[in-house]
Parts: C-alpha cells; structure tokens; sequence
C-alpha cells in the first residue's frame, strides 16, 4: 500500500488549489477555445486538452505527471448547463 505523508497531501492539495485559480482565472478563455473540452491543469500551468476524460487522462499519464495532482475539468459549451 501506498501511503502519502502529511507533507506530501498538503502539497498535492496546495497544487489542486493552484489549479483551480488558475482555470478561474482563464475561464473566460478557455470557456471560448475549449467548449465542451476536458482540459488538466497542472498549478498553473494548461497540460492538456481532449475530448473525453480518459483521453486526457492517459495523456496526463504520458507526459509523467502523477494523476492525482492534476485537475481535470470539463468546459461546457455555451448552451449546456451544469448542476452542481
């Protein structure tokens, strides 16, 4: 079994919590280049973009990024609404 310090999810945390500025920052951007998208935010840093989840999250994967410290989030498109 795996076991993460402390330290170690403080730190993922803090880079989740990077990431989610980040796209709050840009969502009027990428709302506009990336509708109906999943884009990976690493901090704040765009790592990828794709069509469905699994597709960037392979590619996450690919580039050596550890899944769990990447946010993963879709942008809807103009029309769809989404229920929190």
């Amino acid at each position: 079994m795996n076991h993460m310090s402390n330290d170690m999810i403080l730190e993922e945390f803090k880079s989740l919590e990077a990431g989610s500025s980040f796209i709050s920052a840009k969502i009027a951007e990428f709302s506009h280049k990336y509708q109906r998208k999943f884009i990976a935010v690493k901090e704040d840093e765009l790592i990828e973009v794709g069509d469905n989840f699994e597709e960037v999250l392979k590619k996450v994967k690919e580039k050596g990024f550890n899944p769990s410290s990447v946010l993963i989030e879709y942008i809807p498109g103009k029309e769809e609404i989404i229920l929190y």
